[in-house]
């Protein structure tokens, strides 16, 4: 099973697509990570441990690109928290050096999936 697939469910109300993802390593505001699905627009994290993030808090995110064995920067605010430990963070660059990033480092899973 493809670990890559869109997320369809309130598509009307989203900007861009989400797709699910293969539990990448993130870090967030100097706390551990696991991607559980990303878009354009923003991600959603489950954090290893408990954060006391709050919603609007502007947060520096890292991700490891293993390709080039060097830690990729993003910038994002955080958008929701949920009480499993799911933190959904808007990327504050919702424009050009975010989208690259996140093609470079997820966009083959997106091609597999569409196949």
């Amino acid at each position: 099973m493809s670990m890559s697939v869109s997320v369809s469910m309130a598509s009307n109300r989203r900007r861009h697509d989400r797709h699910l993802s293969d539990n990448a390593l993130f870090v967030v505001a100097g706390k551990p990570a696991r991607l559980v699905d990303w878009s354009f627009g923003g991600l959603a994290l489950r954090m290893d441990e408990p954060a006391d993030f709050v919603v609007a808090e502007e947060v520096d995110i890292r991700v490891f690109d293993a390709d080039v064995g060097v830690w990729e920067s993003l910038q994002g605010h955080i958008r929701r928290i949920d009480a499993k430990g799911v933190v959904g963070v808007a990327l504050a660059d919702d424009g050009e050096a975010s989208v690259r990033i996140l093609l470079r480092l997820f966009g083959h899973r997106m091609r597999a999936n569409r196949g």
